[in-house]
């Protein structure tokens, strides 16, 4: 019998608890957790209010609302334990392994797309009602990390930007507008030259609108390294 698959991320031990394989199951999966952590939210308010109440009406009202509330939530995380191996009550973390990257596509767009490409059963997908041309398939956890790492990198690189051009602008004497038209200038130089490269990689640029279709993941939960030894242990007997 193999070991179940543990993994370490900044010194903490997580355990893998399922798999999810499809576009529409990880798409689910997402809305679900989605749901719990609002019902938590809405309960933690419930229960903040209904201390705070000042009457007793008010203070049963509340009551009721808050006992329905986390009767539905206990009943979902429940659900989502089952499904998925997830609860609420264990920090979790997850690792894709296949996305599939789309960007939108124009009317006239796709009425310049060769004949050629048009015919390719992938070339093309309508997702929430759009049309999106296919763009990428970026596979294997580390090719996944680093991708969504580029993205976050290269967004923040243009946010920078657009907070160095406020500056620009406010700036109070000749001197620091200079100072600051310095940085904008070489600030943008490495933008420019990162984003060419994840043109280059990907076919990702900020210049355009991104949809990304997560076609399979992993799901681990944290565990303590006693929890960790003793499902190694399991495994081995």
């Amino acid at each position: 019998m193999s070991s179940p698959e543990i993994i370490e991320q900044n010194g903490q031990k997580f355990a893998l608890v399922s798999t999810i394989k499809t576009v529409e199951t990880n798409r689910e999966f997402h809305r679900n957790v989605q749901v719990v952590q609002q019902q938590r939210a809405v309960a933690i308010e419930l229960k903040k209010r209904h201390e705070q109440a000042l009457t007793d009406n008010e203070k049963q009202a509340l009551k009721k609302k808050l006992d329905e509330t986390v009767k539905s939530l206990d009943s979902n995380n429940a659900l989502m334990a089952k499904t998925y191996g997830f609860s609420l009550l264990r920090n979790y973390l997850i690792r894709f392994l296949k996305t599939r990257l789309y960007t939108p596509l124009t009317d006239e767009e796709f009425a310049k797309m060769p004949a050629e490409e048009k015919a390719k059963p992938e070339a093309t997908k309508t997702i929430d009602g759009k049309l999106h041309a296919f763009v990428a398939a970026i596979e294997g956890a580390e090719a996944n990390d680093q991708f969504r790492q580029n993205v976050q990198l290269v967004q923040t690189q243009r946010s920078r930007l657009v907070q160095l051009k406020q500056a620009i602008e406010k700036a109070a004497s000749a001197e620091e507008k200079a100072k600051v038209e310095e940085e904008f200038k070489k600030s943008e130089e490495v933008l420019v030259k990162n984003n060419e490269e994840m043109v280059k990689r990907y076919g990702f640029s900020l210049m355009r609108n991104y949809l990304m279709e997560v076609e399979e993941s992993k799901l681990y939960i944290a565990v303590t390294e006693e929890e960790a030894k003793k499902v190694g242990g399991q495994a081995a007997a």
